[in-house]
């Protein structure tokens, strides 16, 4: 009895000891509850993740089917704006081209117009100074006249007028030799007192007496016009620049050819004659005129001497 009570005990024992054991081998009941715990929130925590991979990947859905009709929009509104683009440039384009070009023209006329008028302002500002000039030359050729008319009251001579004539060929020319044409009358002893375009009337010396003076001129004249002495030079001022024309001072002619240039002094009974006065305007023919005078009226400048 008591050895079954000692292997009772004994019994209990190892049972007590093995239950210890495996009490200190698995873990307890806490332990596995918190384990359990946590796996459930693990498992809560993966479901919100697969949750939100949903709800994300059903967003990246949405936008991207957005993003696609977005794209399709603005190709369509793309398109729609190169074709007014395109309407514009076929229909508008033109017209404003037009437009413009018809703009570009009125300026350029209306350029065009203002610079007319301005030269024909400063035309008219260069005549309105000549006009002034003339002017004041008829006052001055008016004092004159007064002047010689109380001279003439008071038993004065009169004052004799003598015509003049300028023309060159070409007219360019023309303007050039005024200025000697005048210096070379004035040497002599004429003043001009009215200038109508190729004529002049000059006054101050008679007929007679500048037929005299021209006669001792063309004597003093070299024969072969190659001694460039003042009076040549002041008759070679006259034409020599010129191709042809002719210059009249009172009895004086002067004519310029292509092949020479010569001077001769006119009977004063021809001065009145209408073929006189048609020399003036045919050099050729003064020239054929002027070789006909006697040599002690007529003189070579320059070029051959011409056959009589």
């Amino acid at each position: 009895m008591t050895v079954i009570l000692v292997l009772l005990c004994l019994a209990i024992a190892g049972r007590e000891l093995y239950l210890a054991f495996e009490r200190k081998r698995i873990p307890g009941a806490p332990e596995i509850a918190d384990i359990r715990t946590q796996l459930r929130a693990l498992k809560g925590t993966r479901d919100e993740l697969e949750n939100l991979r949903t709800s994300q990947e059903e967003r990246l859905d949405r936008l991207t089917r957005e993003q696609d009709r977005d794209r399709e929009a603005l190709g369509a509104a793309d398109a729609r704006i190169r074709s007014l683009i395109a309407q514009i440039n076929d229909r508008m384009v033109p017209d404003v081209n037009d437009k413009l070009n018809r703009q570009r023209e009125t300026a350029d006329q209306q350029r065009e117009a203002v610079a007319g008028l301005t030269t024909e302002v400063a035309g008219l500002a260069a005549k309105a100074s000549d006009l002034a000039a003339e002017v004041a030359g008829l006052r001055a050729q008016l004092a004159r006249r007064l002047d010689d008319a109380v001279a003439a009251s008071l038993g004065a001579e009169p004052v004799d007028v003598v015509g003049g004539f300028l023309r060159v060929s070409p007219p360019a020319a023309r303007a050039p030799l005024t200025g000697p044409y005048e210096r070379f009358a004035g040497r002599h002893g004429l003043r001009i007192e009215l200038a109508d375009q190729d004529r002049y009337h000059l006054s101050g010396r008679s007929p007679r007496g500048l037929e005299s003076d021209f006669i001792e001129l063309v004597r003093s004249l070299p024969a072969d016009g190659e001694d460039a002495t003042a009076q040549v030079l002041d008759l070679l001022g006259l034409l020599a620049d010129a191709e042809a024309g002719t210059a009249q001072i009172g009895p004086l002619l002067v004519v310029r050819t292509p092949e020479s240039l010569m001077c001769g002094v006119l009977p004063l009974a021809e001065l009145l004659r209408p073929e006189t006065a048609a020399l003036l305007d045919d050099p050729p023919a003064a020239a054929r005129r002027l070789r006909l005078l006697p040599g002690t009226r007529f003189r070579v400048l320059s070029g051959s001497e011409p056959s009589r």
